[in-house]
């Protein structure tokens, strides 16, 4: 899914180290548990090791702990889970900044990757590269480079291109901020997003 993404956020240590121990003591638990038990495992397979629950906890840490309520409110984890089906609107420098042209945006996240995916009538783009910043100045933001490609029956002067966009989450429900698109298309504008419920 997606691409990693980066955050000013120092939780990665803690939680890593904290997986670390936690893999440690269950392999330890378990070693000790096949001994009192005096259960023989077959040749053929071992008991788990240090890595192998390692590996294990970290899967189910990066897609699906991650997004307890709990561990945010005791300040375990700072970046926000910006999953889920996103709407809201445009207005570009392409017309003048005149009128809003509405998006539809669909973040897939998990605690290390991410993908942006915004569609219009008229293009679709997908990210490149993304951080989030949990101790901006403005709050939280998510920023992102992105790659836009125009819909088939788009107008001739669009064209594929590469764009940043830089979004502050307000109330945890609304992203807003500015984007720019790069050689080519030099257009520039505000996108504003509200999270579908549900």
């Amino acid at each position: 899914m997606g691409h990693t993404y980066s955050t000013d956020s120092q939780e990665r240590e803690r939680v890593l180290l904290g997986l670390a121990l936690l893999a440690v003591g269950t392999a330890w638990g378990l070693s000790e548990l096949l001994q009192v038990t005096k259960f023989v495992v077959p040749w053929w397979f071992d008991a788990p090791s240090t890595m192998g629950f390692y590996g294990i906890f970290f899967k189910l840490f990066d897609s699906y702990a991650w997004r307890i309520d709990f561990l945010r409110r005791t300040g375990i984890l700072e970046v926000p889970v910006l999953a889920g089906e996103w709407s809201g609107h445009v207005v570009s420098s392409f017309d003048g900044h005149k009128k809003p042209h509405r998006v539809r945006v669909q973040i897939k996240q998990s605690w290390t990757r991410i993908v942006v995916l915004l569609s219009s009538d008229t293009s679709h783009s997908h990210t490149l590269t993304a951080a989030i910043e949990v101790h901006a100045p403005e709050g939280v933001v998510l920023s992102y480079q992105y790659e836009n490609q125009p819909q088939p029956d788009a107008v001739k002067t669009m064209e594929i291109h590469i764009g940043a966009a830089r979004l502050t989450l307000t109330g945890g429900n609304s992203l807003e901020g500015y984007y720019y698109s790069g050689r080519g298309r030099q257009e520039h504008g505000k996108l504003f997003l509200e999270r579908v419920p549900g």
